[in-house]
C-alpha cells in the first residue's frame, strides 16, 4: 500500500465524471468535519476486522466531537500556562503578554538564591 496514485485516478475518469467532480469540490471544499467523519470510519472499520466489539462506534474515533458530555475538561490557557512554566527558569524576570506586569515566580523557585542560581547556570 502506497500514495495514492492521482494521475491513474484522473485517467480513469470520464470527461462528465471530472466535471461532476470539480464542479461539486468547487462549492463542497474539504472541511474538518468531512475529513474527519472520513477518517474515524476508515478507523472504525479497520478495528472492527480486529476487535469484534458491538459496543464501538464511528463516533468513538471522531477528534472533533467526544464521546460524552462528562469527558470534557476545561482546558488551560496555554500561553498563561507557558508563562507559569517560564516563571521557574533561571536567568531573569519574566513579562507578561503585554509586557507591562511582571509575573511571580512559581514556589519551588522563590528561595532560590544569586549564587544559586549561578551554579545552576554553570552546569
Amino acid at each position: 500500500m502506497g500514495r495514492p496514485d492521482w494521475r491513474a485516478m484522473l485517467a480513469g475518469m470520464t470527461s462528465t465524471e471530472y466535471a461532476d467532480w470539480r464542479r461539486f469540490y468547487c462549492t463542497h471544499y474539504f472541511q474538518d468535519t468531512q475529513l474527519d467523519a472520513h477518517f474515524s470510519g476508515l478507523m472504525y472499520a479497520v478495528l472492527s476486522l480486529f476487535f469484534g466489539d458491538p459496543d464501538m462506534h464511528p463516533a468513538d474515533f471522531s477528534l472533533l466531537a467526544p464521546a460524552c458530555e462528562e469527558e470534557q475538561t476545561e482546558m488551560p490557557d496555554e500561553e498563561e500556562m507557558l508563562m507559569q512554566k517560564a516563571t521557574g527558569v533561571a536567568g531573569g524576570v519574566r513579562f507578561g503578554g503585554d509586557g507591562g506586569r511582571d509575573i511571580s515566580p512559581s514556589a519551588d523557585v522563590v528561595d532560590v538564591s544569586e549564587d544559586d542560581v549561578a551554579l545552576m547556570m554553570a552546569s
